[in-house]
């Protein structure tokens, strides 16, 4: 099928003129509200393992941090939660909750989870052997979520005052690193030397590249007050692990920012395309084995704060003279034998439910619907909302296809459809590829829709 057909869009663009560098309309609103849960709550545990963790008391408090922007009487909302991802259905409720409180148009609203993995368990068919106690307290916490991350972007759209808005691009090279690797035989693994140190010294080189570019968009008060500093970066967070929940190295980020700007500055981390790229650096002869806990997520906190310190004052003033968003749905099939396999244990169903998304079953073909969307502010900015873990590549793609000088990537917004690998590394083989529910080119799909986006968007003009 070609894209075209499998591409349905769906488009909202709202302009407001010309104001000058800063618009006078310009405002932001802000909040944050705890998610965090309590002792007891199962957290997220690998399904391979035959126990369930319950949460210890937090080592950092979990959040949902949101801010919304208004210009022109034209609103859009951004939020991040600290969660492994957000159910379809989680997010659909939070985001019908917005739309009733705030009258911010569905295709404004973009929320997106910050992946980390010290995360209470949200998928109540994954808990497992717990008593009736813990599965109380997970039942109730996923019941609590939708109302939570809606009341961030409540409460910051009650809070807006005018504001300035400014960007820049920072650079960290030293804690991200791409898990797939080639081995000297030629295959393909991710994270080879898990259990194995001997399989180090099989590996030839990286199967594919980073992103070290740092996304900072900072928001002031006319009178050059700190509001808020929005943070993209492309590392997967799964840098602490253990049983005490933590924003995981965001955590570190947000308490060294607020100690630079002040407690009242807002600062949200948002995951940039990350699905194949985590902190293990396997080609380090002196630290060939996977760190993780406490001490590791704090270095790798800082080193990002680092990097975001050192953009604060290279940052540029960005025209607020209009705010527009759009968002396209696509149609993604699932890989052959996966979906056939599917619609046979679900009796062949017209419609079913595989775990994470709804899935139309067809004669030979079983597919379903993720989003895709932009926000852009002004000339130079733009926020782009992917649905899956996607390969660095995509980012980088995109980035490169963008005709905005800033262009942010959230990845696990607005959905979850899990891993997205890239063309190449499906014959290639190994975990993402396998663990996948994406047929080949449906990535290449998701970013030809964000591109076609991004470009309407910058290509409206002023009536």
């Amino acid at each position: 099928m070609c894209n075209a057909c499998r591409i349905a869009v769906l488009v909202v663009t709202l302009l407001v003129p010309w104001q000058g560098a800063f618009s006078a309309s310009l405002k932001l609103g802000k909040a944050v509200v705890d998610i965090t849960p309590s002792p007891g709550t199962p957290m997220l545990t690998p399904q391979s393992r035959p126990f369930v963790k319950l949460a210890e008391p937090a080592h950092d408090p979990l959040c949902v941090r949101a801010i919304v922007i208004e210009l022109a009487g034209v609103k859009v909302a951004i939020a991040a939660c600290d969660l492994t991802s957000i159910p379809n259905a989680m997010f659909d409720e939070a985001r019908q909750r917005i739309v009733a409180a705030t009258g911010i148009p569905a295709d404004a609203i973009m929320i997106s989870a910050t992946h980390t993995h010290t995360a209470p368990q949200i998928r109540a068919r994954f808990l497992g052997k717990v008593d009736d106690a813990a599965r109380k307290k997970c039942l109730d916490y996923i019941d609590a979520l939708p109302g939570r991350i809606a009341d961030a972007v409540i409460a910051a759209d009650a809070a807006l005052q005018p504001c300035r808005v400014s960007a820049g691009i920072g650079r960290e090279e030293t804690i991200s690193f791409n898990r797939r690797f080639v081995m000297k035989n030629g295959s393909v693994m991710t994270n080879p030397g898990k259990d194995d140190p001997a399989l180090h010294e099989q590996i030839a080189r990286p199967a594919g590249p980073t992103d070290p570019e740092v996304g900072v968009v900072y928001f002031d008060s006319p009178d050059r007050h700190a509001l808020a500093t929005l943070v993209n970066f492309s590392l997967h967070l799964d840098t602490d692990g253990g049983a005490a929940p933590t924003a995981d190295f965001a955590g570190t980020l947000h308490q060294r920012l607020a100690a630079a700007r002040g407690p009242e500055m807002l600062s949200l981390f948002a995951i940039g395309a990350a699905g194949n790229i985590n902190h293990y650096n396997l080609l380090d002869p002196q630290h060939p084995t996977r760190v993780k806990g406490h001490e590791e997520s704090a270095r790798i906190g800082n080193k990002l704060a680092d990097a975001v310190l050192e953009t604060y004052p290279r940052l540029q003033p960005l025209d607020a003279t209009s705010l527009r968003f759009g968002r396209q749905t696509v149609v993604i099939e699932l890989p052959r034998e996966k979906g056939l396999a599917l619609a046979a244990q679900h009796k062949n169903a017209p419609l079913f439910f595989d775990g994470e998304v709804d899935v139309h079953n067809e004669t030979g073909r079983q597919w379903f619907e993720a989003e895709v969307q932009v926000i852009a502010l002004g000339s130079e900015l733009a926020w782009v909302g992917l649905p899956g873990e996607m390969f660095v590549e995509f980012g980088l793609a995109l980035k490169l296809a963008s005709p905005y000088r800033y262009t942010m990537i959230h990845e696990l917004a607005n959905r979850s459809i899990g891993y997205v690998p890239n063309l190449r590394a499906y014959p290639e083989g190994a975990y993402e590829t396998l663990a996948t529910r994406c047929a080949p080119g449906s990535g290449e799909d998701l970013v030809a829709a964000a591109t076609q986006l991004l470009v309407s968007l910058k290509n409206q003009t002023t009536p």
